[in-house]
């Protein structure tokens, strides 16, 4: 939580982002290392502001630090720059230093110089209370500012720690594998095997944007301390408790003005907004809700009110709108950030759309068992006058000889680095990409084995297919061969992929809602939404029940067969076979316009994550892109074209039911099969796993209709929200749960389109999420239902 994000005078990034500013983070794995090797990133900049969080990713990070033996110990070289000192910085420094690791910690400011900026008598929260401090700062329990920086100032001159002050760090160069130089304001620069980017956000100030706000004399982002100020106008601007905090400070001596662009002050805690309400209603300081500031001038502003314009006199205005992540210096670095589309993102966006289109459109025509390919080879039209005998063989040597000679060469240089590296040795020699050489000239090995019984330049040998795809009979030891089918071969990987993702996701988060989830996905999926009508007709062949069981869950308007005989019931079959199909369609009206309709208005729409096919796929396969889909306005409004989907799908119905095949057959083509499939699977790690589901599912937006009068609602505890934000990153279908926790109300169906899914609840930081009502609190402070940690009482 270092105030030391570092600002340059380079000119700004220009990139494109589908999420807010608080949520683009930078992207690490579970050792907090980043997209660039050697660079590691922790603390609040990772999207946590917890200092105690902040101060155990300090202490881990450095225990999985690998550095290079070899590196000569008087050289100037270190092993580690790290940039920012707060709690997380300073964790991580003590760490080091007890491991005897070469390092340096360059903080722009001071020592905690986020803390330092507090207002006097503000508290360092210990929180969240049920983590356990597990890093050498000691901070278990709730401090003042000024009993937090004195204990911070002991360790440092105790443990005699490596710290540069005032020394703001411009750029972090990479001149080798695992090589680095940082370079500073000043001119001098760190040459370094590894860099720790512990810096946070409260450097990056969100800027006032009006004529005047750039008077540096006169606008200021941050208040070191009241007694700068006596007998001024100031304009504070904001509305979060350090805007309140700051205008509570300097109410005595001065004329305040708050200004904050929203209705009521929800983002404050409790205790903020009772004491600056109270202040206002006794006359002493001045609160202009709805507005903004137009203009600054030296001893007076321009602010809108309600869209009416007022001059105020003024000397001082103090913003306080928030901060942003530092962006520019993060991208600068070459880290790779989440929400950002980069060149490489859209690239790997197209080829995920491309195997999407392959897979629902295309797959149909491949079989991967020698019995049920059809007659004849894929004709590759136009090609035949181009490519001659001599240029195959050619082909063919390259291919066959050259390629799997380079290919395991450079498998056996990967191995021996990962080795030599993992003992903190240097690499025997650094190839660029050579994991994505390694899959590129594996794929390229694999096709020219397959593409000769594939594919065809001969007119003559051409045939309708399905195509047999050899080097795939072995599975079908196993697989039944009703599998054979590309396209039956993907679902049975789709639905064997939730089950094995579920209990996957379930074992890691080990939280009872989650395996509650989970389970609960893959029963229905492996029994009546997939597994019985499936294996039912592999063991028994065509049969009445499959049909009926297909409709037991999948309902209309999402299975836009569900109210045909056919195919269940033809000519010649037997007539109790008619019944049968008549019971299922019953069925699928009973469930779609009664059974849907009610669970809807008792559970919410659990039917979406727990036993819709696409819900639970998004659930367990889809879990780890959750925070990926698109956030803000726009894509809320975009939400809004579900109910073109239920208008589309209700017109294509009737019609089909009057003997109009058309509306439907297009329907199924563009909705059923591009949108839902190609699309939304193709572009799951890009766009998160809920795309179809948040904007063009007609049956979601059926139960969105029905939500308005559910009895589902998620409870925040009110007065214990943090502002962090987790909530909102990791929400599939992009609500705004913060806003909510912040006012203490309730998350319903009634302004929302929660699924249910839960996942807020579990990854909450403070735990004040809960489904329902809030939990009773018994005398001894544990929650029974939600955790079995002790809790802060509601």
């Amino acid at each position: 939580m270092s105030a030391n994000a570092p600002k340059s005078d380079r000119k700004k990034t220009t990139y494109f982002a589908t999420v807010p500013p608080q949520e683009i983070l930078p992207i690490v794995n579970g050792r907090y290392e980043s997209s660039v090797k050697g660079i590691y990133v922790i603390g609040d900049v990772t999207g946590l502001p917890l200092v105690k969080v902040a101060a155990n990713q300090g202490a881990s990070v450095i225990s999985n630090m690998k550095f290079d033996e070899d590196s000569a110990s008087g050289a100037e070289r270190l092993d580690l720059v790290i940039i920012g000192a707060g709690p997380a910085g300073l964790s991580a420094a003590m760490e080091a230093h007890e491991r005897g690791i070469k390092y340096v910690v360059l903080e722009r400011n001071k020592v905690a110089s986020t803390v330092r900026s507090f207002p006097p008598g503000k508290k360092v929260y210990a929180e969240p209370q049920f983590v356990q401090n597990e890093s050498k700062l000691e901070f278990d329990e709730d401090l003042d500012k000024d009993e937090f920086l004195i204990r911070v100032n002991r360790l440092v001159d105790e443990k005699k720690l490596h710290i540069k002050e005032d020394t703001e760090v411009d750029r972090v160069r990479k001149v080798g594998e695992r090589q680095f130089e940082i370079e500073t304001k000043s001119g001098k620069s760190f040459p370094t095997q590894q860099v720790l980017v512990a810096v946070g956000r409260q450097g990056q100030a969100r800027l006032l944007e009006c004529p005047g706000a750039d008077n540096s004399q006169k606008v200021t982002y941050r208040l070191h301390t009241p007694d700068d100020y006596h007998d001024a106008n100031i304009m504070v601007v904001g509305g979060g408790n350090s805007a309140i905090e700051a205008a509570l400070l300097l109410m005595p001596h001065n004329r305040v003005t708050l200004s904050y662009r929203g209705d009521d002050l929800f983002r404050a805690k409790e205790e903020n907004r009772l004491l600056i309400e109270q202040a206002e209603r006794d006359g002493r300081l001045n609160i202009l809700y709805r507005s903004n500031l137009k203009a600054i001038r030296d001893d007076e502003v321009d602010i809108d009110v309600d869209g009416q314009t007022h001059t105020l006199a003024n000397d001082h205005v103090i913003v306080q709108i928030g901060t942003l992540p530092p962006v520019d210096f993060l991208m600068d670095m070459g880290l790779e950030l989440d929400g950002v589309w980069t060149a490489k993102r859209i690239v790997l966006s197209m080829l995920g759309l491309l195997v999407g289109i392959f897979v629902y459109f295309y797959s149909k025509n491949f079989v991967l068992h020698p019995a049920a390919a059809g007659e004849g080879k894929l004709l590759l039209p136009g090609l035949e006058p181009l490519i001659g005998s001599a240029q195959l063989g050619f082909a063919a040597f390259l291919v066959g000889t050259v390629l799997p000679i380079a290919w395991l060469s450079l498998l056996a240089l990967k191995l021996i680095n990962g080795n030599m590296q993992a003992r903190g040795h240097s690499a025997l020699l650094n190839l660029p990409q050579s994991s994505l050489l390694l899959i590129v000239g594996g794929l390229l090995y694999v096709g020219s084995l397959i593409a000769p019984s594939v594919l065809t330049l001969d007119p003559s040998a051409a045939g309708d297919g399905p195509y047999y795809v050899p080097g795939f009979t072995w599975l079908y030891h196993v697989v039944p061969k009703y599998f054979s089918n590309a396209y039956g071969l993907y679902y049975l990987l789709y639905f064997s992929a939730i089950a094995g993702f579920g209990l996957y996701w379930a074992i890691k988060s080990n939280h009872r809602l989650v395996w509650r989830r989970n389970l609960t996905i893959i029963a229905t999926q492996w029994t009546l939404w997939w597994g019985i009508p499936t294996f039912l007709a592999v063991f028994i062949g065509r049969n009445p029940w499959t049909p009926l069981l297909t409709r037991s869950l999948n309902a209309w308007p999402l299975n836009m067969g569900a109210f045909h005989l056919d195919p269940a019931v033809g000519p010649g079959d037997p007539a109790w076979w008619h019944t049968v199909a008549v019971v299922g369609v019953v069925w699928a009206a009973v469930l779609t316009f009664i059974v849907i309709p009610l669970v809807t208005i008792r559970w919410g729409k659990i039917y979406c994550s727990y036993i819709c096919s696409c819900g639970a796929l998004a659930e367990t396969v889809g879990n780890g892109f959750r925070h990926r889909g698109p956030k803000g306005d726009t894509p809320r409004k975009m939400e809004r074209m579900g109910f073109i989907f239920i208008a589309l799908a209700t017109v294509a119905t009737i019609a089909d039911l009057y003997g109009f095949e058309g509306p439907l057959g297009q329907y199924n083509l563009w909705v059923g099969t591009a949108l839902a499939g190609a699309i939304a699977i193709g572009l799951y790690p890009f766009l998160g796993q809920r795309v179809w589901c948040r904007m063009w599912c007609p049956l979601a937006f059926w139960m969105n209709f029905w939500g308005r009068w559910s009895q589902f609602k998620i409870t925040p505890e009110k007065g214990k929200c943090i502002d962090c934000n987790v909530c909102n990153q990791y929400c599939q279908m992009g609500i705004d749960i913060k806003s909510s926790a912040l006012k203490g109300e309730p998350i319903t169906l009634k302004d929302s389109p929660c699924v249910g899914c839960n996942e807020c609840i579990v990854r909450c930081p403070m735990e004040i999420l809960h489904l329902g009502d809030l939990p009773v609190v018994s005398s001894l402070g544990f929650q029974p239902g939600n955790s079995t940690q002790p809790r802060l009482e509601v």
